[in-house]
């Protein structure tokens, strides 16, 4: 069974929170989330931290729902969420932030055009928010949204983008910090999804979440504050036991976002 909340009701679950206008083709936006920013607020979101672990199958997170206790513990709120086809990287990461299908922003392989569709990017920016967007070098994320008048800190690889994330949090110069990171969908490719080298991945993407959740806790403590973990697609084991992606399938279709919200001081 496919979870029936829509990737593309990320966008506009994002503008929803600060108070914005969304994407100018997204889909409408989780009610959920509206609930817990009204609930914990009585009001909008003041600042949002968006982190990207890139593979995160819905079910690794319920065989291994232990793994996840920090994340768990930073988060009030746990979203199913249905990812898009083809279930690739740039494909979802395009519908997430456009809040539109593939077929409308345009990227419907493993291919990383600059999208030209209104984005959440835009979006903040024409509310006058301002952006960052922390990422690996040459990834999708990097790539796809480039244009935008946004800041791009595009860093060699995972660890230098959650530190590069941390240090923005402390600076304290931006209303939305966007982080991805990489190493688990590099390492299912390489290994199998339960390998010794793609837990060990999995367990820095959660570690990454609980350092950049508590620098916003620590730094953005005069703020109402959104914190979002949200991945793109999942995985699946394929014939040779390398991990894979990107077929209409519960295991890559189906994956799960968590939101907490941190009312200020």
């Amino acid at each position: 069974m496919m979870n029936s909340i829509s990737m593309t009701q990320l966008a506009a679950s994002i503008t929803g929170a600060l108070g914005v206008e969304p994407p100018k083709e997204a889909d409408k936006g989780i009610g959920q989330v509206t609930a817990l920013v009204e609930n914990a607020f009585g009001k909008k979101a003041d600042k949002v931290l968006i982190y990207n672990p890139d593979c995160i199958a819905m079910w690794m997170y319920q065989k291994h729902t232990d793994l996840f206790a920090p994340v768990m513990a930073a988060t009030q709120l746990t979203v199913p969420v249905a990812t898009v086809m083809p279930s690739v990287t740039p494909v979802c990461f395009g519908t997430m932030y456009t809040g539109a299908m593939p077929a409308v922003h345009g990227i419907q392989s493993y291919t990383k055009p600059q999208i030209t569709i209104d984005s959440l990017f835009d979006a903040l920016h024409r509310a006058g928010k301002k952006v960052a967007l922390v990422t690996v070098e040459n990834s999708s994320m990097d790539l796809i949204f480039r244009g935008r008048e946004i800041d791009y800190f595009p860093m060699p690889y995972d660890g230098e983008a959650t530190e590069k994330g941390l240090e923005l949090i402390a600076g304290d110069q931006y209303d939305v910090v966007v982080v991805y990171n990489q190493e688990y969908d590099d390492m299912i490719h390489d290994t199998k999804p339960e390998s010794e080298e793609s837990m060990a991945a999995l367990k820095k993407h959660v570690a990454a979440f609980a350092k950049l959740t508590d620098a916003v806790r620590q730094h953005w403590s005069g703020y109402d504050s959104l914190v979002v973990w949200a991945t793109d697609h999942g995985v699946h084991t394929d014939w040779d036991g390398h991990g894979n992606h990107g077929e209409f399938r519960e295991e890559d279709i189906n994956v799960m976002h968590f939101y907490g919200a941190y009312p200020k001081k």
